[in-house]
């Protein structure tokens, strides 16, 4: 019926302009709403961090008593300019204050006639850690892995003149373990000694606070959130790039492989540890 007519074609099979169903909030509305969703939720009462498309379908039928599905509550977000977004992580920061008192406290205690400060955080390493990298363009590599995991963990600490100390164990460090390394370290150097510690549990048991009696030792938290304060983070992340992209067979090819990083982060002229990351009293 529509062909059926003297009318050119192309006029013959387009339809008639259609206004459309009528929008349910008005142009004043409709522009209140936008400055409203560009608003914090609180500004307008809502227990919320931002909006979403469930908050504005209850906001509008509170307010404007209309009602919007769940899809034309989304368009009108994306018309309000809008988008859909992930929130960034953020690693959180320590206080300044407690920073200022972290220096405070090590200026103490080398007043105190101590001499080397060590950092001391531990780090759990394990097998077929993979890391993105660049690969031709339509390759993709892959491993093959067992639902059976072996690891190996480490205590490291670094001394104020590069000097590093490793433990391994291959088993979760618990308190004994930082026990006997922090031993371990008062017979290495036979003179008083500052040890910084970041904040792990086991750090924090009494078989390990209950060596600050000793004459000889003495012991500075770091504060929290403080990464940059500790230089054996560094040492951390140059032994992972050093492991990244590669498939360990057994822990023993693991552990000989640490080895082998380890070494090679030394200069083996110097003795010094090859650090980015410097830390200043």
């Amino acid at each position: 019926m529509r062909l059926d007519t003297d009318e050119p074609l192309e006029q013959a099979v387009s339809d008639a302009h259609r206004s459309g169903r009528k929008r349910k909030l008005s142009e004043s509305q409709q522009k209140e709403f936008e400055q409203t969703v560009h608003q914090p939720p609180e500004e307008v009462g809502i227990d919320a961090p931002a909006w979403t498309p469930a908050l504005v379908q209850e906001f509008l039928e509170d307010i404007y008593d209309v009602e919007y599905s769940y899809p034309s509550c989304r368009r009108l977000l994306k018309e309000a300019g809008l988008s859909y977004q992930k929130q960034r992580r953020r690693a959180a920061k320590a206080e300044e204050s407690d920073q200022e008192g972290f220096y405070d406290e090590i200026k103490k205690a080398i007043g105190d006639g101590r001499q080397n400060s060590l950092h001391r955080p531990n780090q759990e390493i394990r097998p077929a850690r993979s890391r993105a990298a660049r690969k031709p363009r339509g390759t993709r590599s892959s491993v093959e892995l067992s639902g059976q995991r072996d690891w190996t963990c480490l205590l490291g600490a670094i001394t104020e003149d590069g000097g590093c100390f490793f433990s391994r164990f291959t088993e979760y460090v618990t308190a004994d373990h930082t026990k006997h390394f922090i031993l371990a370290l008062c017979n290495e150097f036979r003179e008083d000694l500052i040890v910084v510690l970041d904040g792990a549990p086991y750090f924090q048991a009494s078989a390990v606070t209950d060596l600050a009696a000793r004459d000889d030792l003495a012991f500075v938290t770091l504060p929290s959130y403080s990464p940059q304060l500790n230089p054996v983070e560094e040492c951390w992340r140059q032994l992972q790039n050093a492991l990244s992209n590669r498939f360990f067979d057994s822990l023993e090819q693991l552990t000989t492989a640490i080895d082998t990083a380890l070494d090679q982060l030394f200069d083996s002229k110097s003795g010094q540890l090859f650090l980015t990351l410097t830390i200043v009293f």
